[in-house]
């Protein structure tokens, strides 16, 4: 199993040869359409900067030919810029902007490291259709589950399912259509065997979860919960399944964790692995 201190620095060398390579690359006017994804800004601990970081699903290099792998563009910024920058490229809008262009980046695929926004810009015609195809819903039929539509953001697909007789969401982690089938399998599966899978479940986070609740997250004046009291306020909300058997359930805490979401995580070869209160 790779030691995740070498990942890290790998990680962080291949960082530092991007920025070296973008510096270098000159100035150019690029054209392009915003991902789903729109502008995001991320930061590790300590930073002050935040990175922001968008795609160009479609882009051309001005008087160039239309490219469609997509381009990764980033920048350090500050909060106020990241407020700024997120308002003038949301998603689907075709940007004119200044960067420096690397066709082939560490990484793998274009990077560009943007200087200045010059605007929106909806006269190239080919990056018009390309938008417009982009926003199109993609959807596929299950004949159990029925209608599943790719989420754009995530790449996934979401559809709706009875679980234990109430309505809950369903994401395949999954795009290509060889991962789908995979996913769904792993649906099925589940689905065939519900009521052990959801005994397993709430028992499983009893088993991990209760201690913490009476432990740690009691209100003032709050009575100790008992075991079935917790897996009664637990509300599955959403199941997400993936190609290789693992699996996700949500519930939302009836307040037990001051809203924090309960998280059962596991594995059809496996069973339940993992539990969790993220906010």
């Amino acid at each position: 199993m790779p030691n995740p201190a070498d990942i890290f620095a790998e990680a962080k060398l291949k960082q530092k040869k991007l920025l070296e390579q973008l510096a270098a690359a000159p100035i150019s006017e690029v054209i392009g359409v915003v991902s789903a994804m729109g502008t995001t800004g991320g930061r590790s601990g300590g930073e002050e900067l935040w990175t922001l970081k968008t795609t160009f699903e479609a882009w051309r290099i001005h008087g160039g030919p239309l490219q469609t792998r997509p381009l990764t563009i980033r920048r350090k910024v500050t909060d106020t810029d990241l407020k700024t920058f997120q308002a003038a490229m949301p998603e689907y809008s075709i940007v004119r902007i200044h960067a420096r262009v690397i066709n082939e980046s560490p990484f793998g695929g274009p990077e560009a490291l943007l200087e200045h926004i010059l605007g929106l810009d909806d006269l190239d015609a080919e990056l018009n259709l390309f938008a417009t195809k982009l926003q199109e819903p993609v959807t596929f039929e299950d004949s159990t589950f029925g209608t599943f539509t790719l989420n754009r953001r995530i790449n996934w697909f979401t559809g709706k399912a009875i679980w234990r007789g109430n309505s809950i969401d369903l994401t395949l982690s999954a795009k290509a259509p060889a991962e789908v089938q995979a996913a769904l399998k792993t649906a099925h599966l589940l689905w065939q065997s519900e009521g052990v899978w959801d005994k397993r479940v709430k028992d499983y986070a009893v088993l991990r979860l209760l201690p913490l609740k009476n432990d740690d997250w009691l209100g003032e004046d709050e009575d100790e919960v008992l075991p079935d009291q917790f897996k009664e306020r637990m509300k599955l909300h959403s199941i997400t399944v993936r190609p290789d058997g693992r699996f996700e359930f949500w519930h939302g805490d009836d307040d037990m964790f001051w809203g924090h979401a309960i998280h059962i995580s596991g594995s059809l070869s496996k069973g339940l692995t993992g539990a969790d209160t993220p906010g």
